[in-house]
């Protein structure tokens, strides 16, 4: 038996009331702020499974929840390539509220629900959906969809294989940990190393060629679907 959770670190471009980083409105609203599409697919995967969206509510530039409380970046002064003024002033008590206050609220979240999951059903599959943006490495950035986990996790390594399986069954161009490796900085590595063997934490990055196309983040998430319903076969 395999819980699931769903989480979306990057969901949202918007700052909360009031904040002002500095940053343009076309800036807030590319890649250097959130994923565009990720919330999109997530929620379509909470619709057909029952299964509720852990979505960030602003955006990356603010705080980056899929960097942990500790990581120099989690409240960056540059985001890809992107300078971000506000956050270059703060105060040491400055990123410890700002990180008390909408950082760890959104990981204790995700956290508790593996927890109950794992008690509950023995193992869970953390599936966090995320995108890129194709033209920042356009001669390798080709494909439509990649997969990161860690190889060496035994648990999770099978689970990636079923659902590169699907992706590639589906008609979509797949890549094993591209554009990122799959043991960098997120919540996904940090969950892992936190809980454990039954523990399987997959971040999944669509391109924004696929995001930004008619139908594109219906596909993938009609890809993934039957993926997920079958967890508990």
């Amino acid at each position: 038996m395999i819980g699931l959770v769903l989480s979306c670190e990057h969901a949202s471009w918007t700052l909360p009331p009031d904040v002002d980083l500095g940053v343009s409105l076309d800036v807030l609203q590319s890649q250097a702020s959130w994923d565009h599409g990720a919330y999109e697919i997530a929620a379509q995967l909470s619709e057909a499974t029952g299964i509720p969206v852990h979505a960030g509510a602003f955006s990356r530039m603010f705080v980056d929840l899929n960097r942990a409380a500790d990581h120099p970046n989690v409240i960056p002064t540059t985001s890809y390539g992107a300078s971000v003024p506000g956050n270059a002033g703060l105060t040491a008590g400055d990123r410890a509220a700002r990180i008390a206050t909408f950082h760890q609220p959104f990981w204790d979240a995700v956290r508790q629900d593996c927890v109950a999951r794992l008690r509950d059903r023995g193992s869970v599959f953390h599936f966090s959906s995320h995108t890129f943006d194709p033209a920042l490495d356009p001669a390798n950035r080709t494909y439509d969809v990649g997969v990161l986990y860690d190889p060496a996790h035994a648990f999770e390594a099978d689970l990636a294989e079923r659902l590169l399986f699907q992706l590639r069954a589906a008609g979509l161009d797949v890549r094993a940990n591209q554009p990122y490796t799959g043991v960098g900085f997120a919540i996904c590595t940090s969950l892992r190393v936190e809980l454990g063997a039954r523990y399987a934490g997959i971040q999944l990055e669509t391109s924004h060629r696929v995001t930004r196309s008619t139908g594109g983040c219906t596909r993938v998430a009609g890809a993934i679907v039957p993926f997920l319903e079958a967890l508990d076969g």
